[in-house]
């Protein structure tokens, strides 16, 4: 091969990672469907929102779940709803950091024990979850997670297993809780924990809610029964679903 072909082919390659950058980004931005709220592309055209959360919409590929969890701290915030933010199942921060660009002003606890999975939540699991060890989701961090979010004195967090990791936060209230855990110990023990500190008009969200994680989603019909209120499902790309006190 002579230099010339070389240099050929070095350019189709180049086209080719053009060509994929464009379509990726057009059809992420314009023939997606779905459609940006009105109420965000107004906020955006008024100038409310950081340039931070803007890009991060942008890059963001599940466009329904950000969206609600966008118009939830704004439903929050319009209502007066009091209570810090949370999250428990925190990986390496993407969902945290949403959750601190929608509502900077926050307090944001986030729990996680940051090296992957305990042992003993890992027991009787069936599913997606059955294949677990305690390596998934191993390849985090404290310090990683705190370099990704930045120095921010509104963000806390809470290493270890969680209730433990929870010690000490009987008298906290949340407006906002975020839960994606996966199991159904840690998500049967976030419910119990988080919603009767929730303040009336606050919300959990409840991750992966649909039949790869058949215990998870036990963990959550069992704890609805003894609630008044019902689930309220959304249409993203993993099932969440929502309590609204």
């Amino acid at each position: 091969m002579n230099y010339h072909d070389l240099l050929n082919i070095l350019e189709l390659i180049l086209l080719a990672a053009v060509f994929v950058f464009l379509f990726r980004f057009v059809f992420m931005n314009y023939a997606s469907k779905v459609r940006k709220p009105l109420a965000w592309t107004q906020a955006v055209r008024r100038g409310k929102l950081s340039r931070e959360l803007i890009k991060a919409e942008r890059k963001y590929t599940d466009k329904i779940r950000f969206y609600n969890l966008w118009l939830q701290t704004e439903r929050l915030r319009k209502d007066g709803i009091e209570g810090s933010f949370a999250e428990l199942g925190v990986y390496k921060g993407e969902t945290a950091r949403l959750m601190h660009l929608c509502a900077p002003e926050k307090i944001l606890h986030l729990f996680d024990t940051f090296e992957g999975f305990p042992a003993t939540d890992l027991k009787d699991e069936s599913g997606k979850a059955a294949a677990y060890t305690t390596q998934h989701f191993a390849d985090t961090g404290l310090e990683k997670v705190k370099r990704y979010l930045g120095e921010h004195p509104e963000i806390i967090y809470h290493q270890g297993h969680f209730p433990e990791s929870a010690k000490g936060m009987d008298n906290e209230k949340f407006a906002l809780v975020s839960l994606d855990a996966d199991l159904h110990k840690p998500t049967k023990a976030g419910l119990e924990f988080f919603y009767p500190r929730l303040s009336p008009g606050g919300v959990i969200l409840i991750h992966d809610y649909n039949a790869d994680w058949p215990e998870l989603m036990k963990a959550v019909d069992t704890f609805c029964n003894s609630i008044p209120e019902s689930l309220v499902p959304v249409p993203d790309a993993d099932s969440t679903v929502m309590i609204v006190k």
